[in-house]
């Protein structure tokens, strides 16, 4: 009886043993914090640390600010024109000069200066290019083109500047309407390509560019002349001009003191000419008169006329005439390039 009662307590014991074992197999390692602070970031997140991407980061930011620096001194100290920094440049914006606060960039500069030299390359004398940009007189001719591209890329800009003050937009319609013309009369699309990349290295595309270009130049110089507080002075001394013609002075000695025609030192006299001769608006007003009546002003593309009908015979008309410009566009944007605040970063 004794025994058993020694017995239990034992059993007991070993069962409790056991209990413990089992619990410790089965329930997870839990890691201490120091043992967790140890491991690799990367094998806790799977991937790069943050600290990792800095430094990434760090090392492609300094590659790309030596990339850009190496470049700057190529074409802000040596002038560099070579064909990997034509690709460059035609990529990253380095500026060459800043128009009222539009950057025009060194890529627009170098395409038109090596348009120019290509052109005079392919002139040849003798077997031999008309200029040798490395001589002496080659490399004065080469500083003179360059000042005329900084020179003309200002105008550009000005031109850009004024079509987005006049809302002036030129449509791709209206681009490849005169370049089907030039394909026409150049014989074929394929003799257009051959004499673009011969004379000026240029391809389609470029012709596009330059055509674009000048198709808004026209339109915003027909919305500065139609502009009425810039041709208000025009109209003005125009009418007084008129005036003094309906007073009775002399239509001849007028036209010679006021006419800014080729034909003011003839007393206006314009001769006979027929209908298709002049433009619309001048030619409906001059065969409405009777001769020696004087118009009234008559507004055409050239500016204020004032027109008096000589005589008639058959078909055709004999007038004089009187004109007062609007305002001179090509004057205008000198005007405008002149007041300009231009910052040039390429010195020829």
């Amino acid at each position: 009886m004794d025994k058993d009662k020694a017995k239990k307590p034992a059993r007991k014991t070993a069962a409790k043993k056991t209990t413990k074992a089992a619990a410790e197999e089965t329930t997870p390692v839990v890691e201490s914090p120091a043992a967790s602070s140890v491991m690799p970031e990367t094998e806790r997140t799977g991937g790069a640390s943050p600290r990792g991407w800095l430094v990434i980061g760090g090392t492609i930011a300094g590659i790309v600010a030596v990339f850009l620096l190496v470049f700057g001194v190529m074409i802000y100290k040596y002038h560099s024109d070579s064909r990997i920094v034509q690709i460059v440049a035609g990529v990253v914006p380095y500026p060459a000069e800043k128009v009222n606060g539009s950057f025009v960039s060194y890529g627009e500069y170098l395409f038109e200066v090596n348009s120019i030299k290509h052109y005079y390359l392919s002139q040849t004398q003798g077997g031999q290019p008309a200029i040798d940009f490395n001589s002496a007189d080659g490399k004065k001719k080469l500083q003179q083109l360059e000042t005329q591209v900084l020179d003309q890329l200002q105008q550009q800009a000005v031109v850009n500047q004024l079509a987005s003050k006049y809302k002036a937009k030129v449509t791709d319609a209206e681009v490849k309407t005169q370049v089907d013309q030039i394909t026409k009369s150049a014989g074929g699309e394929a003799k257009v390509k051959e004499v673009l990349s011969k004379f000026y290295g240029w391809d389609l595309n470029d012709l596009k560019k330059k055509i674009r270009q000048q198709l808004l130049k026209q339109k915003v110089a027909d919305k500065v002349q139609s502009d009425q507080s810039v041709d208000s002075q025009a109209k003005s001394k125009a009418e007084d001009v008129l005036k003094q013609v309906k007073a009775g002075g002399d239509f001849a000695e007028l036209a010679k003191k006021y006419s800014q025609d080729s034909s003011a030192a003839n007393g206006g006299d314009l001769g006979f000419f027929g209908k298709g001769q002049m433009v619309k608006e001048f030619e409906d007003a001059a065969f409405s008169l009777q001769p020696g009546q004087t118009s009234d002003l008559v507004k055409t593309k050239y500016g204020y006329h004032i027109i008096k009908l000589i005589e008639k015979k058959d078909d055709q008309v004999h007038a004089s005439h009187i004109l007062i410009k609007t305002v001179d566009f090509d004057q205008y944007l000198q005007d405008q390039i002149k007041k300009a605040k231009v910052t040039q970063y390429i010195k020829p």
